[in-house]
């Protein structure tokens, strides 16, 4: 379907007399037979001749060519064909111009798999040999490779990201080019970093991308990131099994040997949000919290967990174990549902189950706010669910007090502020 309303792109641009092509990593996945998800078009119209072919347009980035453009509920980039002039910052070009030739346009890309474009037709325009380089299994720069990383250093991580994601290897002259201009790296932003290493532990062979990352020593400039991926990875494989990127993220960490000081270090060096952040450090408090458990995994008893944490979380701590246990690929479907079976069976799942409020503890015991609260309420929340207390006001307002007086002993009466004098 988004093909199809390409397509259409295409078409207007060839009516209205200029040339158009579909280009880049559209073009490598159909070729490759992978899904396309993006589908970005170049045309020898200049902006200004794509604006007015397409009212339905968005400006996205007139300096560097680039229209997108609105057909049928779906966005295509459309960019003039252009070439480019020095990177100073080792990121993005001094200077764009236009051009009328499109193998000039395809010269300025990174990758020659990259380098590819093809008509409305099906026929290709491949001067870099890209599809030769598919057939073979290879990612090469388009030309020479020190002079493609020297002008924009992400690529460095691009060029191991896609060898991740395709199983694909690094020609001689590239790879040995990844480790000449691994220093470049320290002029990319620590959020274009994140992104493309989480693309490529993200992607179906990790450790085929971490193997080129630590022969290159291509994280040198970050020490931490450099540990990490060379202590965990043994344990690149075993990435595959886990869903989400916090997941993949504290396994590596947690292989790594990592302190939690450490963790919040390297995920601060990332610029992960403070939800990823709080994600991570709690799935490895999970982890080590049931350490004294590991022995036999069917042992784990998930019931306090899963009151504190939830079972969305609890299933993703659960996937984690399981990655740190077994080497192999393993379901672990009837893992995750043992552990939502748990939840189910337990008698009350929350705070707002129980019978007894907050306001309710304050007017009881005649004490002010406090994290005292909390502390008595999780605790009776654990009695009735685990212990099969009764749920009732009488009992949870008797044991309640109870619990008070010992979580006073046990913080020193720090906390002990009684309403009245």
């Amino acid at each position: 379907m988004l093909k199809e309303q390409a397509l259409y792109v295409l078409a207007q641009l060839e009516e209205n007399g200029y040339e158009a092509f579909f280009v880049g990593g559209c073009v490598r996945d159909w070729l490759l037979k992978r899904p396309v998800h993006d589908i970005d078009i170049c045309t020898n119209a200049q902006p200004c001749d794509i604006m007015r072919i397409f009212p339905d347009h968005i400006p996205t980035g007139l300096q560097h060519g680039t229209v997108s453009v609105k057909h049928d509920g779906a966005i295509f980039e459309v960019t003039t064909y252009r070439a480019e002039a020095a990177y100073s910052d080792h990121r993005r070009p001094d200077e764009v111009r236009f051009v009328s030739d499109l193998r000039e346009d395809l010269a300025r890309r990174d990758f020659t798999i990259n380098a590819m474009a093809m008509d409305r037709h099906g026929r290709l325009s491949d001067p870099f040999s890209g599809q030769t380089d598919l057939l073979s299994g290879l990612v090469r720069t388009v030309g020479s490779a020190q002079e493609r990383f020297t002008e924009d250093a992400l690529r460095l991580l691009r060029a191991a990201r896609f060898a991740a994601q395709l199983q694909f290897d690094l020609d001689s002259k590239t790879e040995q080019a990844l480790a000449d201009c691994a220093d470049l790296l320290r002029h990319i932003a620590p959020e274009r970093v994140r992104v493309e290493l989480c693309k490529l532990i993200g992607s179906d062979y990790p450790w085929h991308g971490v193997a080129i990352i630590n022969r290159a020593e291509l994280l040198r400039v970050y020490p931490e990131l450099d540990q990490l991926f060379k202590l965990a990875a043994p344990y690149m494989h075993r990435v595959r099994k886990l869903t989400s990127l916090a997941e993949k993220w504290a396994l590596l960490l947690y292989a790594s040997g990592a302190t939690n000081e450490a963790a919040l270090s390297l995920v601060a060096l990332l610029r992960m949000s403070n939800r990823e952040r709080d994600k991570i450090a709690l799935l490895l408090h999970i982890v080590t919290e049931m350490r004294p458990s590991w022995d036999e995994s069917e042992s784990i008893g998930w019931e306090h967990a899963l009151l504190r944490y939830g079972p969305e979380t609890c299933v993703e701590a659960n996937h984690l174990l399981q990655a740190i246990w077994w080497e192999q690929d393993e379901a672990t479907d009837s893992h995750s549902q043992s552990v939502i079976d748990t939840y189910e069976r337990l008698p009350v799942k929350s705070l707002k189950e129980l019978a007894v409020t907050g306001k309710d503890l304050l007017t009881a015991t005649d004490k002010t706010a406090g994290p005292w609260i909390a502390h008595t309420l999780q605790h009776l929340l654990e009695q009735v669910a685990l212990y099969h207390k009764p749920n009732t006001p009488e009992w949870l307002l008797a044991e309640g007090r109870k619990e008070v007086e010992r979580y006073e002993h046990q913080t020193g009466n720090t906390e002990r502020v009684s309403g009245t004098s």
